[in-house]
């Protein structure tokens, strides 16, 4: 992909809006946002001497150059799209462990990041109050923070640097799987199930949307006839911003908000 190279992104979209840059590769959800970052040149010019990271939506212009993965435009996932992020630093950033509202799927576009995942099943377990949990695992904040776009809904406050064994000896049993991304490769994250994200040194970008499962799959939306010809749907092409009135059930409900809408996918011969 063209992104892989910083002059090319500076020259084509330099002066594209970004909309969230963190002070820190260490996630902490604390530390709020980097003032004076409006453009994505202003990011380009720094990111690589100091520790910012950017976790932004995906630039308007941008947009146009990020295309659904095929398998998404059958089934009518297409139609309860939520948000799409774009994260890029220099490498080495940590996030918490956490888990969204909403299915997940993240692509890598330039370096190396590995995916842990911890099934929901330990949901119980992990926000039980510290004081009162018989296997302690540490507090896990369960307040939705709406204020900071990007970002999943619930976080664990354990530093995973620093993981206490013997204060929080429920870390012992728990069991774990991981996901290696190189460039190229994507993977999707099933709602509710706790992970924690680290990237290897080296530049790192990567694209993710968060989309509501739909009730029923659609099967009318998988009609094969002339889709190789046609041009890929893109980002640019979708409304987003989907969003049920009420619970977050991780799947859409009828009553809900109206269905996202995409362009249709036109055939090469026409443009």
């Amino acid at each position: 992909m063209k992104w892989s190279s910083d002059d090319y992104l500076l020259e084509r979209f330099g002066s594209e809006k970004i909309s969230g840059v963190e002070h820190n590769l260490k996630e902490t959800r604390a530390g709020g946002q980097v003032d004076g970052m409006r453009k994505l040149r202003d990011f380009l010019g720094q990111y690589n001497s100091t520790d910012i990271y950017m976790v932004s939506g995906v630039p308007k212009q941008m947009m146009k150059e990020v295309e659904f993965l095929p398998c998404l435009e059958c089934g009518g996932y297409l139609k309860f799209l939520d948000t799409n992020n774009l994260w890029m630093g220099r490498g080495g950033s940590k996030s918490v462990v956490h888990y969204d509202d909403q299915d997940n799927i993240n692509c890598m576009i330039a370096g190396e990041k590995r995916f842990v995942f911890m099934h929901p099943s330990y949901k119980e377990a992990f926000e039980a109050h510290p004081n009162t949990a018989k296997n302690r695992f540490g507090w896990v904040d369960t307040d939705l923070d709406r204020s900071i776009p990007g970002y999943g809904a619930f976080m664990g406050k354990i530093d995973i640097d620093k993981m206490d064994l013997v204060k929080y000896p429920g870390w012992v049993d728990v069991k774990w799987s991981y996901a290696d991304l190189k460039p190229g490769d994507c993977l999707y994250i099933p709602f509710q199930w706790y992970h924690q994200v680290t990237a290897k040194k080296g530049r790192s970008i990567n694209v993710h949307i968060w989309y509501w499962r739909p009730a029923k799959f659609d099967v009318a939306s998988c009609d094969s006839k002339d889709k190789e010809q046609r041009t890929p749907t893109t980002f640019a092409d979708c409304s987003w911003g989907y969003e049920p009135n009420g619970g977050h059930l991780g799947k859409a409900q009828k009553g809900w908000k109206k269905p996202t809408k995409c362009k249709k996918a036109r055939n090469p011969q026409e443009l």
